[in-house]
């Protein structure tokens, strides 16, 4: 990748489309009755496929969900996500390849992957916040860009915990409904890994995590009114208009794994009668969307 100046009003390309996946969410995203969010149904024949676009970080007063949702969700017959975060508390051996996947094994450390400048920043980036260097040092340089990108939304309120996949896998696991996985947690954390030129994103990243605050407003409003146009907007179509030389970084993110997130869901829909389906809701925005996949499969379409 080619290092291109970024304007101080522009998120760089990594961190716009990893804050848009974990965002979609604030504690001004608290539901009101005319809230529609990203939620769609999607038919064909005898099968019936829910839709909710994820949110992966919460506060509590985003709950309750309206209950169109948690309606649709008590009639699937499964729940498919894309990555069970539930399953590594109760497994030993994923948990292990997820820490193989996230930090260096030997002597290898995000140091020797970084410019001597870059990590000049994230040193800096870490004292401001009071983080200690070894915390990051063994990191990965993408899983070290998710960890910066959630401490800025945690230090607005936000928690994982409370994130809407994990309310649905709690009561997933707890009734023993099928969970399903799009992808899993290590495929995730492995594609993230094969990212071109860590030190040109990082160092993006170190740059414009202030521009988050302002960032969270568009967001919200695109995610509670359901409006479409604007989420694809915002997550994808204005990133590449400005950055056109990182279209192979929204192909890995975003369309390659739409693609097969629609061939997925499309054949666990031939083995369960009605599907309840969360994924990043990115992830269901434009014309190369999951929606659009499960579109050219035969299957019709409705926002609820």
């Amino acid at each position: 990748m080619k290092h291109m100046r970024v304007r101080s009003s522009a998120l760089p390309p990594f961190f716009r489309v990893w804050t848009a996946l974990l965002l979609l969410t604030l504690s001004s995203l608290a539901p009101a009755a005319n809230d529609t969010g990203v939620f769609w149904l999607a038919q064909k024949d005898n099968q019936t496929v829910y839709l909710l676009g994820s949110v992966h970080l919460a506060s509590s007063d985003f709950y309750p969900l309206r209950d169109t949702i948690e309606q649709a969700y008590g009639k699937s017959d499964a729940l498919v996500v894309e990555a069970d975060v539930l399953a590594a508390e109760s497994d030993l051996a994923l948990q292990q390849k997820i820490m193989q996947a996230s930090v260096y094994q030997g002597q290898r450390t995000l140091k020797d992957e970084l410019s001597a400048d870059v990590y000049r920043q994230l040193l800096a980036w870490l004292e401001q916040r009071k983080i200690p260097e070894a915390m990051f040092i063994r990191q990965r340089p993408a899983i070290a860009m998710v960890s910066m990108s959630m401490v800025e939304l945690r230090a607005q309120g936000l928690e994982p915990g409370l994130g809407i996949d994990r309310h649905f896998l709690l009561q997933a696991h707890k009734s023993d409904k099928p969970v399903l996985e799009l992808e899993g947690i290590v495929a995730q954390l492995e594609m993230l890994n094969n990212l071109d030129n860590p030190d040109l994103l990082l160092q993006q990243t170190l740059e414009q995590l202030e521009e988050v605050e302002s960032f969270v407003p568009r967001m919200a409003t695109a995610w509670k009114s359901g409006d479409m146009e604007a989420l694809h907007e915002l997550v994808i179509a204005e990133g590449l208009r400005e950055h056109p030389e990182y279209a192979s970084l929204y192909d890995v993110i975003f369309f390659d794994r739409n693609r097969t997130m629609a061939e997925k869901i499309t054949d666990f829909s031939d083995r369960h009668r009605t599907l309840f389906v969360i994924v990043g809701a990115g992830h269901l925005a434009g014309d190369k969307s999951v929606l659009e996949g499960l579109k050219q499969r035969g299957f019709q379409l409705e926002q609820l």
